[in-house]
């Protein structure tokens, strides 16, 4: 995926889903791991949705892997790191899966429709579903201990996808960095409590209006088909 590279609003094709800065992009995220890892990490993934994070043992994993322990050990580390290997590996993939979901140009029901797949995508991942359902005090420290850098991360790379919505008009002007910062955390903020009713309809009620350049009329709500 291209990395941005400039901030021209008359530049042509800068609002298209080649110029979407991923992960690849990301300054200071981890690298996604060797996919030679996956198995052993597919392994952690189910071991941590069926006991959970905090009662999930390295010889767990080995066992519904169907090796011993020190292969586990030398291939993916102790618990603690299997789960930061995990959360970089489906970091990447779920970001790298946005640009097909997304329609172009970006604009202010774009943006929704990119902060509710955000929101569903990461709610629905089986190992966050068990640590919000059982877990929540590992939230708790996750939030505290590594949540402020993943936010600057993410915001820094989609501060340059915002300028150049802004400056091609398709996105009110607003302080772009400002804006992005908004946007990744109320993401955050929903990903770890569900807001009530639709999701588009809450975002867009105060989103739409906010985003939408002063000469073109909100866009009315869409709802997702059920």
């Amino acid at each position: 995926m291209s990395r941005i590279t400039s901030t021209d609003p008359e530049e042509r094709g800068v609002d298209s889903p080649s110029v979407l800065p991923l992960s690849a992009s990301m300054p200071g995220m981890p690298p996604p791991p060797p996919a030679s890892l996956d198995p052993f990490l597919d392994a952690t993934s189910r071991c941590f949705a069926r006991y959970g994070v905090r009662r999930t043992s390295v010889q767990d994993v080995a066992t519904e892997l169907g090796v011993n322990r020190t292969t586990v050990y030398r291939q993916v580390g102790n618990i603690e790191q299997q789960a930061m290997l995990l959360a970089a590996r489906d970091s990447h993939r779920l970001l790298s899966t946005l640009p097909g979901r997304i329609e172009f140009p970006i604009g202010p029901r774009s943006v929704v429709d990119l902060i509710a797949t955000l929101v569903r995508e990461a709610r629905a991942h089986p190992v966050l579903a068990k640590m919000l359902a059982d877990e929540r005090d590992l939230i708790g420290s996750f939030v505290a201990r590594d949540v402020p850098n993943l936010l600057e991360r993410t915001t820094a790379a989609f501060v340059p996808l915002v300028s150049l919505a802004i400056g091609t008009g398709n996105l009110a002007r607003r302080d772009p960095v400002m804006l992005a910062q908004w946007l990744v955390r109320i993401t955050a903020s929903l990903i770890l409590i569900e807001p009530p009713g639709e999701l588009e309809d809450f975002l867009g009620e105060l989103l739409i209006p906010a985003l939408t350049p002063p000469e073109q009329p909100p866009t009315a709500r869409r709802r997702r088909p059920r």
